[in-house]
């Protein structure tokens, strides 16, 4: 199931613009600069995001980008899997990405349509020798068959995607010392429903102690509770708690100190995270 779109309504009115930033100059069809390439080897090159929907709060709070590829071509697809590109994929991406946000249809308004509800928002963003360049898009999948964007946001998204597959079918895990856990109110099965934290009502209810070494704050007003751990603390994370690798939100059940159940996971943190 796609927890970011689990339901869709049609709300008659106009979608809002795509958003499009850029730290260059002025965008324009002209061609892009062609001095040497060479971007920053620890900051993130390309980015690839789908934010908001219909989503969990749990879900959304632990959700990683699509896609991040590095200025070294380190690539991670959702903090799941990594791969490395080139230097002449490297590049091929970059100024594939440079040419379709720099195009002109690109500044291009979208077409009126009825918004669909709850759909979630892409964000590409690409590193240039001038400055970043980016668009934000909502419904960008939903939407194509009416043709309400310019075909370069689906060429830069199709572009990332296709990296995006690569890396994922090349199955090597993605590993780093430092992870997000985030717990919610176990309430109707599901994590993130969004109601205020409360006690769970059967004294017997299966649900494993909270594991002592992880530490949590207090939930927020949704009963959210989110952290990032390094050392120990997130070795304990790994050890103790179970990682829902395809984001599906079936989250298994913990008791606090306080008699509290809550639903928990956890993922890798990028390095730029």
């Amino acid at each position: 199931m796609d927890h970011g779109l689990t339901r869709r309504g049609l709300l008659a009115g106009l979608l809002a613009a795509a958003t499009l930033t850029a730290c260059d100059s002025a965008p324009s069809a002209g061609p892009a600069p062609t001095d040497s390439f060479n971007p920053p080897q620890d900051q993130p090159l390309a980015t690839w995001e789908l934010t908001g929907g219909l989503t969990a709060a749990g879900i959304a709070a632990l959700r990683p980008p699509r896609l991040v590829v590095y200025g070294d071509g380190d690539a991670i697809a959702d903090a799941t899997y990594h791969s490395r590109l080139d230097p002449d994929q490297l590049r091929t991406l970059a100024n594939g990405l440079a040419d379709d946000l720099r195009a002109s249809a690109s500044q291009k308004k979208p077409t009126p349509t009825p918004t669909i509800v709850d759909a979630p928002v892409t964000k590409v963003s690409v590193w240039t020798r001038t400055g970043p360049l980016a668009f934000t898009a909502e419904g960008l999948d939903e939407l194509k068959p009416d043709h309400v964007y310019p075909d370069v946001l689906y060429n830069a998204r199709d572009r990332l995607a296709t990296v995006h597959r690569t890396v994922s079918a090349t199955a090597q895990p993605y590993l780093a010392t430092r992870v997000r856990v985030v717990a919610v109110p176990a309430l109707d099965g599901q994590a993130g429903t969004g109601s205020p934290i409360v006690p769970d009502p059967s004294p017997t209810a299966t649900a494993n102690p909270w594991p002592t070494g992880i530490t949590l704050p207090s939930p927020d007003s949704q009963g959210l509770r989110r952290t990032d751990l390094d050392g120990d603390a997130a070795r304990a994370a790994v050890r103790m708690l179970t990682r829902d690798l395809d984001q599906r939100g079936a989250w298994p059940s913990y008791r606090m100190t306080d008699g509290t159940v809550v639903r928990a996971s956890w993922r890798y943190l990028l390095p730029t995270e």
